[in-house]
């Protein structure tokens, strides 16, 4: 009696796991594509512990969070910006996010931006970068300035490529 008891229990268990939805399939069952960003970004920030220190999060999480970032910081200040905040120190890492999510053109601007820096690779030390940044030449802001109006008016849908991603990639988010 007490295995039939135990068998009971255990089937369901594992019927209540198989049909549970989990937080990621709520996410991205939400119908507004910003709603969706939003959460998948505070899901992985609550995951980090809402701290700089990303290692608490898989790849394919980090992929998110640096385009996330990215996007963000360009969007409210331009790559000077990306590149003077804490967010500029996973400027390699999120060239290879972009490419694997196919934002191709996000990525060319990007690496054009990279590119220009006083020193590379990009140091992930804030205050090296700061440095650096203060004492370049007038020439590199102008620059980032032009690829800044690229990013802006770039047609290239970031939100959508990143849902995207994630949705192919859903047993990686949890």
């Amino acid at each position: 009696m007490k295995i039939l008891i135990a068998l009971i229990l255990l089937t369901v268990l594992l019927l209540f796991n198989f049909y549970r939805v989990s937080k990621i399939d709520e996410i991205l069952s939400l119908q507004d594509e910003t709603d969706i960003i939003i959460e998948i970004d505070d899901l992985l920030w609550t995951k980090s512990k809402n701290t700089e220190n990303l290692e608490l999060l898989n790849e394919y999480e980090k992929h998110v969070i640096f385009i996330n970032m990215l996007d963000a910081q360009v969007n409210n200040g331009g790559f000077d910006q990306y590149f003077f905040n804490s967010s500029g120190e996973n400027a390699h890492e999120t060239l290879i996010a972009l490419e694997k999510i196919n934002a191709l053109k996000t990525a060319h601007l990007l690496r054009e931006a990279i590119s220009v820096f006083p020193k590379l690779p990009v140091p992930k030390d804030t205050n090296i970068r700061r440095e650096l940044m203060n004492d370049s030449p007038e020439e590199i802001p102008n620059k980032w300035e032009k690829l800044d109006n690229q990013f802006y008016k770039s047609k290239e849908h970031i939100g959508g490529l990143v849902i995207s991603y994630v949705k192919e990639n859903k047993s990686h988010f949890k």
